[in-house]
């Protein structure tokens, strides 16, 4: 959620039933979206254990996979029907009848994108996003003239292939298995997941231990919420049965405002990028100097990502700004967009506050963020610290990361320290606040010809019954 927060308090560990409000006290907004996030913690997980894994409702049971003849037999596409489907207690909701190439939130190109050879699984992906007024401008109340308020979250899903299958035999009624299905989740959500620890700085001087170090602490002005996120990750060697190695190095880039600073995008001409606007005052601009990610409704999918790219030169007169990757970056990237194709994917360019880190001369290279080479065995309570800014450490633990994984570091001036669990000696390793994806089996497709009974498709959805329905 890269939203201009002031901190996110829910934690399902402490099991809160509401938030209560009491007069005359300042609301804050931490306050209103942890009241939002404990029911709808208690509803999913509620229709979690009611429901299971995944299933829909018998008289609404939706995203039936059917497939589509290119006219000549063979099957060209696959069509998704309209109707209702829980995973891990997330609501699913397929309005209308859609193609898998032209879905809302992921459209394919045919040509490039073409189906996997048979047997393949068709499965449904879901997470959540967030939207602010640039990816909906109807969020906006057009009477106050322009300023943005609430933002929203969107249960987002897609419909997607995999040529991998779950272990067992296909031949079988119950396929896939419940624990062959968790391991093929797993393999895209690993268990395993990298985590991180945060503090303020630790100084002191050593042959006087009352005596602190002027930089010990958070020295930032201003009371921040910083967002640690994975930019790319390169794992070891898998493990024998498939399992993924370990990450063995990956680049990570900050923002002390939650990745919130964006500049709403009107067009691209070469290295020149046309934004809206240019900020609201220096905290929010942008200089020379400064490290931009383009995101768009496809970033937003995992359809495509950029790279990183410098912000080389600012023309306050014209609101442009001209932009370069890296110069190590081994695979620059540039957006290439169609007219008129910059507005209507929302595209800006979102701002993050770190330095890039120096290119080693043999590994992985950074692409404009920061690099941590992880080592074997888990670091040492004083080793492996990474400063950010203003006193401010964070070290990352053994595991396996996902670009997009992300941690939130909550630093407060009133005391000079950042809210993390654990104590400043001792902060625990806490995994990442998401994104979280869950996962459904569709559909499995054997044959290739659309004339193939059931269209080469075997059902694959679980469905339930109403617990009122009369008992027949």
């Amino acid at each position: 959620m890269k939203g201009d927060f002031s901190r996110l308090t829910f934690d399902p560990r402490k099991q809160f039933t509401r938030v209560l409000m009491q007069q005359g006290r300042v609301q804050l907004d931490a306050d209103w979206n942890e009241q939002g996030a404990i029911l709808l913690h208690y509803l999913r997980t509620l229709a979690a254990d009611l429901i299971g894994p995944f299933g829909g409702p018998e008289s609404g049971l939706g995203f039936a996979v059917e497939a589509v003849s290119d006219g000549g037999g063979r099957v060209a596409d696959l069509k998704i029907g309209p109707g209702r489907y829980y995973v891990d207690g997330l609501l699913c909701e397929n309005l209308e009848e859609a193609l898998y190439f032209k879905q809302a939130h992921l459209p394919l190109d045919p040509e490039k994108e073409k189906l996997p050879d048979v047997p393949f699984l068709v499965y449904l992906d879901v997470w959540e996003r967030h939207v602010t007024f640039v990816d909906d401008d109807g969020i906006r109340e057009v009477a106050l003239g322009g300023p943005d308020t609430a933002t929203r979250a969107q249960v987002v899903w897609q419909v997607r292939t995999a040529a991998e299958l779950p272990a067992g035999s296909p031949e079988d009624p119950g396929w896939p298995a419940a624990e062959d299905w968790r391991q093929w989740v797993e393999r895209r959500q690993p268990a395993n997941r990298g985590s991180l620890k945060a503090r303020a700085k630790i100084g002191g001087d050593d042959t006087n231990p009352c005596v602190a170090s002027p930089d010990a602490r958070y020295r930032g002005t201003e009371n921040q919420l910083y967002r640690v996120e994975i930019q790319r990750e390169e794992r070891g060697p898998a493990a024998a049965d498939g399992t993924a190695g370990t990450t063995a190095a990956l680049t990570f880039k900050w923002s002390r405002e939650n990745g919130s600073v964006v500049f709403p995008v009107l067009g691209f001409a070469g290295e020149t990028a046309t934004l809206e606007h240019l900020g609201r005052d220096e905290a929010t601009g942008l200089k020379r100097g400064d490290w931009v990610e383009l995101a768009d409704d496809d970033s937003e999918a995992g359809a495509r990502s950029w790279s990183l790219l410098r912000v080389e030169a600012v023309d306050a007169a014209r609101s442009s700004v001209t932009l370069k990757p890296a110069e190590d970056d081994d695979d620059p990237t540039l957006p290439v967009y169609e007219e008129g194709e910059v507005q209507r994917k929302h595209a800006v360019l979102r701002r993050w506050d770190h330095r890039a880190s120096a290119a080693p001369k043999t590994g992985p290279k950074p692409r404009g963020a920061v690099l941590v080479v992880f080592p074997k065995d888990p670091p040492k309570p004083d080793e492996g610290w990474v400063a950010l800014e203003d006193g401010i450490e964070i070290q990352l633990q053994p595991g396996i990361y996902r670009p997009g994984d992300y941690w939130l570091i909550p630093a407060r001036t009133a005391t000079g320290d950042v809210e993390w669990p654990g104590t400043t000696e001792d902060p625990e390793a806490v995994p990442p606040h998401g994104v979280e994806h869950r996962y459904a089996p569709l559909a499995l497709r054997l044959g290739r010809t659309a004339a193939t009974a059931g269209g080469g498709l075997r059902d694959l959805r679980k469905e339930f019954k109403p617990l009122g329905l009369p008992a027949a």
